[in-house]
């Protein structure tokens, strides 16, 4: 912040514009990061609209949770045990995100995702704003030319494989989500 407010020279220009950290980028609004579990209220959200879970349903977590021949791990080694959708949250039980996931689908949360403010720009004047990505069958088949994969939603439930969300964002979800607007 030093070099702007003297007048910054040519030469300290180009280092800071080809530094791989990207001291320029406004990070709040155009740097793109997997949201990780702050993703998963969003997808509980989602499975309890449609009716995919109650509150009071339970998942058990010996620790992972398996898809085909591919283990996902939960971040608690051993597991958590039995959880209910309170428990999961607070516990933030991969394996209680993972199973309700599954049952379904990527397109639910994905769409709830949307709802509250991922994967979108906001229009708020900041040039360089970022959109994120919530991705979906689609964007994989346009992006990648790969179908989408159980494995995929299973990683995307708990806000990491393709998921990328700004700060901004995230804000915005949580004051959605805090005050039921």
């Amino acid at each position: 912040p030093n070099s702007f407010s003297k007048g910054i020279g040519i030469e300290e220009w180009k280092r800071l514009n080809a530094d791989k950290k990207a001291p320029l980028l406004n990070k709040s609004i155009a740097g793109q990061y997997p949201p990780g579990s702050t993703f998963k209220m969003l997808v509980g959200l989602a499975a309890l609209e449609a009716g995919i879970i109650k509150t009071w349903s339970s998942v058990y977590c010996p620790g992972h949770f398996t898809l085909g021949s591919h283990t996902f791990n939960c971040w608690k080694e051993g597991g958590h045990g039995t959880v209910d959708f309170h428990q999961a949250v607070a516990q933030s039980c991969d394996t209680f995100f993972y199973t309700v996931a599954d049952r379904m689908g990527i397109d639910k949360y994905a769409k709830m995702a949307r709802r509250f403010g991922l994967g979108q720009r906001y229009d708020i004047g900041l040039m360089g704003e970022k959109s994120g990505i919530i991705p979906d069958p689609e964007w994989k088949m346009k992006s990648y030319k790969q179908r989408w994969t159980g494995g995929d939603t299973i990683n995307c439930s708990i806000g990491q494989g393709y998921v990328l969300a700004t700060p901004l964002q995230l804000a915005v979800m949580t004051s959605r989500m805090a005050s039921g607007k």
